[in-house]
């Protein structure tokens, strides 16, 4: 199992969101939005590249939406009827995602394997929602998800404060330590707003 935090977006539900290791090593870059038809939450790797996307379908009470692996769609994402909020299926990859909308503690189970567990959590200060992924080669899809599940939660208060508190686990002779700051983060934002406007 490796863990994974990307800061907690509250109801701005737009721009940029660094995805890091427990190391505070930068690895994905999560930016778009969702909350109407034909949004898109888009992932890229640290080097540029789209990795995934989730595009909203449809709006409402049971929003849908698609999810697509490095440019093939690989699920559908839908709330069954009569099922309260805190139960989703994503169809074809037959996963399914239960958890509390008060807490926003979920778990992603294929089958009856869990592959994903997401929890708010605080770390200096700030919140962050913590992915403990054990299948990372879905890691950029459990990004995709993850960002729609912070958001869903903040719109059910009353909204406490996190309970689990993390630390960074950065090493004091680390060369990699590699994260970003304000200014950095906001070129990088443009540079793949460009790439993803010109259809690459």
């Amino acid at each position: 199992m490796r863990r994974f935090y990307l800061k907690s977006q509250g109801l701005e539900n737009k721009g940029a969101t660094v995805v890091s290791d427990e190391n505070r090593n930068s690895k994905y870059l999560l930016v778009g939005k969702w909350g109407i038809k034909s949004d898109t939450l888009s992932v890229y790797d640290m080097g540029g590249k789209l990795v995934s996307e989730l595009k909203q379908l449809s709006v409402g009470t049971l929003p849908k939406f698609e999810l697509f692996l490095r440019g093939t769609k690989v699920g559908t994402v839908t709330t069954p009827v009569g099922f309260i909020r805190g139960f989703l299926l994503v169809h074809n990859l037959h996963w399914w995602i239960v958890g509390d909308t008060v807490t926003c503690h979920f778990k992603i189970f294929r089958g009856f394997s869990t592959i994903l567990e997401i929890n708010r959590v605080q770390i200096n200060g700030s919140t962050y929602i913590e992915l403990n992924v054990f299948d990372q080669e879905q890691l950029p899809l459990f990004i995709c998800l993850a960002a729609i599940l912070d958001r869903w939660v903040q719109k059910r208060p009353p909204l406490s404060e996190p309970k689990l508190v993390r630390t960074w686990k950065i090493k004091s002779d680390a060369a990699s330590y590699n994260n970003f700051s304000k200014e950095n983060l906001h070129a990088n934002h443009q540079s793949f707003n460009c790439r993803h406007s010109n259809g690459s």
